[in-house]
């Protein structure tokens, strides 16, 4: 088994452990519905990007209460992601012409989060967990005259569009941030860094380069059920 197949079998067996563990082990839980923004960006050394994209986040998830102060939030969300990136036409006797390409596509991710409560009367909780994200896009095929790679020098350069494959596929990476409410709503706002190269998705490509994302992601979240234990 090489190391890339054992990060994936690893990720997914501390996922599982932990959800499982959750499930027997938790004292209160809450069942809630999640709607909020989500501003990714990605980053590579194929390319500049120019922006990232800000755009809806939907989806639900189970707060799981150990005690006062520690809970645990595994979650399935929906998002669109990827960024505007910069390309070049390339022109026979001029310079360079600079354009830009969107680089998007949608994602299912499942995550789980750890909170604890540094303050008791304070319903402020830091979080940590990691998240586990299948892509797809839509991206246009068409636009074959934009470059990126080396923004000077066709022979060098890729096409754009030779790179919207990378996005589809597998992601996955540590997730940090703060959530705060009580009750039956609660605010999250959460950094989600891709660890995985996703450049790794596109078949023939030469090694060596890299693209990986990142998101930041406010949520709020509506609770339509809460609990003190599952024999309530």
């Amino acid at each position: 088994m090489n190391s890339k197949v054992f990060a994936k079998v690893a990720f997914i067996a501390i996922f599982s452990t932990i959800s499982t563990a959750a499930i027997f082990a938790q004292t209160h839980y809450k069942l809630g519905f999640s709607l909020g923004s989500n501003y990714s960006s990605v980053r590579s050394d194929l390319f500049t990007t120019s922006s990232g994209r800000l755009s809806t986040a939907v989806g639900f998830n189970v707060n799981l209460g150990f005690g006062d102060r520690f809970e645990l939030t595994p979650e399935i969300m929906f998002t669109q992601k990827g960024a505007t990136i910069q390309t070049v036409v390339f022109n026979p006797e001029n310079k360079p012409t600079v354009g830009t390409y969107n680089f998007y596509y949608n994602t299912f991710e499942a995550g789980v989060f750890a909170g604890y409560q540094p303050i008791a009367n304070v319903p402020v909780r830091v979080q940590a967990g990691a998240f586990f994200g299948s892509h797809f896009h839509n991206l246009d095929r068409s636009e074959r005259d934009e470059y990126v790679g080396d923004y000077n020098n066709i022979v060098n350069a890729t096409q754009v569009t030779l790179l919207n494959e990378s996005l589809s596929g597998l992601d996955f990476g540590p997730a940090f941030g703060v959530s705060a409410g009580a009750g039956r709503f609660n605010v999250s706002a959460r950094y989600y860094m891709g660890a995985r190269n996703l450049y790794e998705n596109l078949a023939f490509a030469p090694q060596g380069h890299n693209i990986r994302t990142s998101s930041l992601r406010l949520t709020m979240t509506y609770y339509f059920k809460h609990k003190s234990s599952w024999e309530d």
